[in-house]
């Protein structure tokens, strides 16, 4: 695990270093007024480097353009937004240490974490220090069931994903389905929503698992022995079609694998395979490969959510819109409401009493509906076909 010195090396945002080494009390922290602060600091563990980088680099992009955009604007009540943003490699330990570090920093709350492995060791030490976690980027249905108090979801679970997914299968005709799952909390919260989702639609049990390793990457070593072992034990199934329940790199690694040894099937992905970071990978190969998305398109100029987002994308010379910078733009924005709808100095407590209140809440053509069971604001999934220039067809 790398010490501190060299986690905050990767900053995106300069942040001031404290001099303490544990988080405050929870009391302490939940009562401490937001007007007490001169700015209003927020913090995130994300991939900003190995394999998963493009999801922890887009959504920090997102929420980073709603903080500018805030910011632009006069902050909330005068106060101006700082995003500090840590890379953890989409490794849970480094998530954990880093969520330390960020406790110990006092930030306000903690935002965009990518994983449900992270989110799972870092949810207890926010809860101790009663400190709001808020939109990360998991469809976890273990986060959803009895869920913490201090965690705010936005996008939607993978019961919503996977009955989709379910669906076109049935619609289509593919019985014999094989599955990819990545051997981690995310790969497990995938294969139980779609275990359910299956026999939700009258489809039979997988017909062939295999499992890859979180971070497996197909950038230089696709044609591994694992990845290899994969796409045969897939293949062994005679699967009509496949659903793969990894990130980008993992998914496209064994899918390559798959078009190779002539595997003409249908695939389906999940957003955590993220279309915009998959099509490059499989270029040609890409063409018909179906993936859950939990936003609307951010080629939909007609909403003014993505309309904005779009203008501000192109400004900071970003590069083009995609799904997760725009579910990061999304939460920063819902973020930075819920800040100014809380009381004046305010507590965190106060805040999420705020976020809780966004229900019917328009953020430009997408409105929130808050689920209370499920502390989740959006339900609605939609799919995406890529096209065979890796493009999905809008």
């Amino acid at each position: 695990m790398p010490p501190p010195s060299e986690r905050r090396r990767d900053w995106l945002k300069a942040a001031l270093a404290a001099g303490v080494t544990l988080p405050w009390s929870t009391a302490r922290a939940q009562s401490e007024p937001v007007g007490a602060r001169e700015t209003i600091r927020l913090g995130q563990s994300v991939p900003l480097s190995g394999p998963a980088q493009h999801l922890g680099i887009e959504y920090q992009r997102g929420l980073q353009l709603a903080v500018q955009a805030a910011n632009a604007a006069g902050g909330v009540r005068g106060q101006r937004l700082e995003l500090i943003s840590y890379d953890d490699r989409y490794e849970p330990e480094v998530a954990l240490a880093n969520t330390q570090d960020l406790l110990a920093d006092k930030v306000f709350a903690l935002v965009g974490y990518v994983g449900t492995d992270a989110v799972n060791r870092c949810l207890p030490l926010a809860e101790k220090a009663g400190v709001p976690m808020l939109a990360p980027l998991t469809g976890a249905e273990s986060l959803r069931r009895n869920p913490s108090r201090w965690l705010w979801h936005l996008r939607p679970g993978l019961s919503a994903e996977t009955t989709l997914i379910a669906r076109s299968l049935r619609t289509i005709g593919f019985s014999r389905v094989a599955v990819l799952q990545q051997d981690d909390a995310d790969g497990q919260a995938g294969m139980d929503a779609l275990q359910q989702a299956l026999a939700a639609a009258g489809l039979p049990p997988p017909v062939a698992l295999a499992r890859v390793v979180r971070n497996s990457t197909n950038q230089v070593e696709w044609k591994s022995r694992d990845i290899q072992s994969a796409a045969r034990t897939l293949m062994s199934g005679n699967p009509m079609a496949v659903v793969f329940l990894a990130a980008y790199a993992s998914t496209a690694a064994v899918m390559l694998a798959l078009r190779d040894a002539g595997f003409a099937g249908g695939c389906y992905a999940t957003s955590l395979s993220s279309a915009a970071a998959i099509g490059p990978l499989l270029g040609a190969k890409a063409g018909g490969l179906s993936v859950t998305q939990v936003m609307p398109s951010p080629f939909d100029s007609s909403r003014p959510v993505v309309a904005t987002y779009q203008r501000l994308l192109q400004v900071s010379g970003g590069p083009a819109p995609e799904y997760v910078s725009l579910e990061g733009w999304v939460a920063g924005n819902a973020l930075v409401e819920g800040l100014r709808r809380m009381p004046r100095g305010g507590s965190r407590a106060a805040f999420m009493q705020a976020m809780e209140g966004l229900a019917g809440w328009d953020a430009g053509g997408l409105v929130l509906r808050w689920d209370a069971q499920r502390r989740q604001a959006i339900s609605e999934v939609a799919m995406t076909v890529l096209d065979r220039e890796g493009r999905p067809i809008r």
